[in-house]
C-alpha cells in the first residue's frame, strides 16, 4: 500500500527555502543570523536585536518564532521577549493563528499568547495548511484523524495509518481494506471501501487526470472525483491516466485505455528480469 510521505514533526534547525531569512526580511521581521552554533536575529541594519542564544534558526510568522533553549521550546517576539514561555518538548511555528505544541507526550495548540485554544488530547500533530483548507493530521489515543483548527473533528482520530490531505481531499484507511475518499468536510465521496488507492509518485498526486487509481482484491481500476466508477477494477496492476489515456495490463496483456474503458491491445507484458 503506497501512502503520501507527511512530515508531522518539524525538528528546530535549519529549514527550507520558503521559511528562510529571505522570508523574515519580507515580512519585516528580524532576519536570523548564527553565531558559534546558536543562532539569534538582527534588524534590516544588521543590528543585532536578539542575541545569539537559541539553539535553531528564529524565523518569526504571526509575530513570534519558536525558540529553543537546552532542551525546552518556547516563543519569542521581534524584539526577543518571551511571549510563551519554555516548557514544552516539542513545537510548530506559528501558522494560520496557532502553534503546535507537545509536553510530556500530550500535544495541542496554543495562540500567540499561550492560550491554550485546541486542548492537549494528541500524541502527534501537524501543521493547519491553508491549501489543505485549514486542516490538521493529528494522532490520539486510538489512531490517526483530521482535525479543523477550531479543535473540531473532520475524522475521529480512530485511522489505523496516517491518513493523506491532497489536491481537496482526504485519503484514509481505517483497517486493512476500507480505504475512504473523503472531501475537506469529513464527507465520504467513495461507495465502496478499497484495498488500496494508490499514490502517483513521479507526479506527486492521488489524482490523475481527474481520476484516482483504487484496488478491490488485487484488482485495479478507476474512479472520478465524486466516486463514481468509471472504468471497473479488472486490471493487474496499477496504472494512471494522462491526456486521457493510461497503459493497462489484463490477463497478461497491455492495452491503450482511454476513459471510456475501451482498449487498444499494444502487446504482451514482460515481467521484469529477477
Amino acid at each position: 500500500m503506497v501512502f503520501k510521505s507527511v512530515i508531522y514533526f518539524v525538528v528546530i534547525g535549519v529549514f527550507s527555502g520558503w521559511i528562510s531569512a529571505e522570508r523574515n526580511a519580507a515580512d519585516k521581521y528580524p532576519i536570523p543570523f548564527e553565531l558559534n552554533k546558536h543562532w539569534g536575529a538582527k534588524d534590516k541594519n544588521g543590528v543585532v536585536v536578539i542575541p545569539p542564544i537559541y539553539k535553531n534558526v528564529l524565523l518569526f510568522n504571526g509575530g513570534v518564532s519558536a525558540a529553543r533553549v537546552e532542551k525546552k521550546i518556547g516563543y519569542i517576539d521581534r524584539h526577543g521577549k518571551i511571549a510563551i514561555p519554555f516548557k514544552y518538548d516539542r513545537g510548530l511555528n506559528f501558522n494560520s493563528g496557532l502553534v503546535g505544541v507537545c509536553v510530556e507526550g500530550k500535544c495541542g495548540y496554543l495562540d500567540a499568547s499561550g492560550n491554550v485554544i485546541i486542548p492537549f488530547l494528541y500524541k502527534e500533530i501537524d501543521y493547519f495548511r491553508k491549501e489543505q483548507g485549514n486542516l490538521a493530521v493529528v494522532k490520539g489515543e486510538h489512531g490517526w484523524g483530521v482535525i479543523n483548527n477550531k479543535g473540531r473533528d473532520i475524522i475521529e482520530p480512530v485511522l489505523r495509518s496516517k491518513p493523506s490531505i491532497s489536491e481537496g481531499f482526504i485519503i484514509a484507511f481505517k483497517g486493512r481494506r476500507d480505504g475512504t475518499i473523503y472531501d475537506l468536510k469529513g464527507n465520504a465521496i467513495t461507495p465502496l471501501n478499497y484495498d488500496q488507492i494508490a499514490y502517483n509518485v513521479w507526479a506527486g498526486r492521488y489524482l490523475n487526470d481527474n481520476l484516482f487509481t483504487v484496488a478491490i482484491d488485487g484488482r485495479w481500476g478507476f474512479i472520478d472525483k465524486t466516486g463514481k466508477v468509471i472504468i471497473p477494477v479488472r486490471y493487474d496492476k496499477r496504472g494512471f491516466f494522462f491526456k486521457g489515456y493510461a497503459e493497462l495490463v489484463r490477463d497478461g496483456k497491455v492495452y491503450r485505455v482511454d476513459k471510456r474503458g475501451a482498449e487498444e491491445l499494444i502487446g504482451d507484458w514482460q515481467r521484469p528480469i529477477p
